[in-house]
């Protein structure tokens, strides 16, 4: 579709709802009816945009300016033809970011709009979008490694910071709608990304979390199994670190779907949303990484505790049931 200005905005009889165009390709659309005529404009929005504008800060000049908003809200959909969004639900959000601004023109030619429209869709949930943001996620990856080059740490970060700014919190909407289009949308993932690292770098010269008391594992039944006494002794531990070397082994989707799910507190239906695949998926991801963590501390523990089989099948026994709990609480932010 072609945009031209239009000049000031041209009232007609609504009776007869017709207008002469000198130019085939310019296409104009009927806006509100003030006093029985019709208004015609370049932008189809025009009378959500202006609603979200305080009177005070709306531009005197509206047909110029609306035709510069036709203009970048198409440049916006060419830029990301698969990603499909509400238009009016957009534009609402669009000039929530100008309505504070003195000049509203001057501040809608600032604004980086195929970014903005592409965070709103990101906090609608659309898929084409969210592939977008994966590829974007990538690009920032540098700045993660510029504090910590191991790809445990980039994943973690890069990981938490896609949580963060996509899902939301205690009925907040999801973060990425606080991107205002000021400057890219690439920027603002990088220094999002850079705070959370510098953030886990300064946690992990902390050290790790101190390991819950043993009680926390006891069975419902007190019992005089000697497993019992393990949990509640020295070996308790000695799980806890073969529990986190467990942990880091794993490949990166393992750590994140945990971490997520046991760390984060996200549900497997948010999840599930986050990657675009069914809640089953995700259940099913999550019962293999838990079985794969078990295994492997097992194995570790094999190879530090001088105990027989069948009691470190008994001791793991009673931890197994508990392992939901235990990754909660033993597994540090720099893990």
């Amino acid at each position: 579709m072609r945009v031209a200005s239009l000049g000031a905005p041209r009232y007609f009889p609504g009776s007869a709802g017709l207008a002469r165009v000198a130019h085939p390709a310019l296409r104009l659309v009927p806006s509100h009816r003030p006093r029985g005529f019709l208004l015609l404009t370049a932008f189809a929005h025009a009378d959500v945009f202006w609603e979200a504008i305080p009177a005070a800060r709306r531009s005197a000049n509206r047909g110029d300016l609306e035709a510069r908003l036709a203009e970048q809200l198409a440049g916006a959909e060419a830029r990301w033809p698969d990603v499909c969004v509400d238009p009016s639900r957009f534009v609402t959000h669009w000039a929530a970011q100008l309505c504070r601004a003195s000049d509203v023109g001057a501040a809608v030619d600032q604004l980086h709009l195929s970014d903005l429209y592409l965070a709103f869709a990101c906090a609608e949930g659309n898929t084409c979008a969210l592939r977008e943001f994966g590829t974007l996620l990538s690009s920032v990856a540098g700045a993660v490694r510029s504090v910590d080059g191991a790809p445990s740490f980039v994943d973690e970060v890069l990981q938490r910071l896609r949580t963060r700014v996509l899902v939301p919190e205690d009925g907040r909407a999801p973060r990425i709608l606080d991107y205002a289009g000021r400057g890219s949308l690439e920027n603002w993932l990088r220094a999002g990304a850079l705070r959370l690292a510098l953030n886990a770098r300064r946690d992990a010269k902390r050290g790790p979390e101190p390991l819950p008391d043993a009680s926390l594992w006891e069975p419902a039944a007190p019992t005089a199994d000697r497993t019992l006494e393990l949990l509640r002794g020295r070996y308790a531990a000695d799980f806890g670190r073969a529990l986190r070397e467990a942990f880091g082994s794993l490949e990166a989707g393992e750590r994140n779907v945990l971490r997520m799910h046991f760390l984060e507190g996200l549900s497997l239906n948010q999840i599930a949303a986050m990657y675009q695949v069914n809640k089953s998926t995700i259940s099913r991801r999550m019962a293999k990484a838990r079985e794969t963590l078990l295994d492997r501390t097992r194995a570790q523990l094999e190879r530090t505790l001088e105990l027989p089989a069948a009691e470190l099948d008994s001791l793991l026994g009673q931890l197994g049931p508990k392992l939901d709990l235990s990754l909660s609480s033993v597994l540090a932010p720099s893990t």
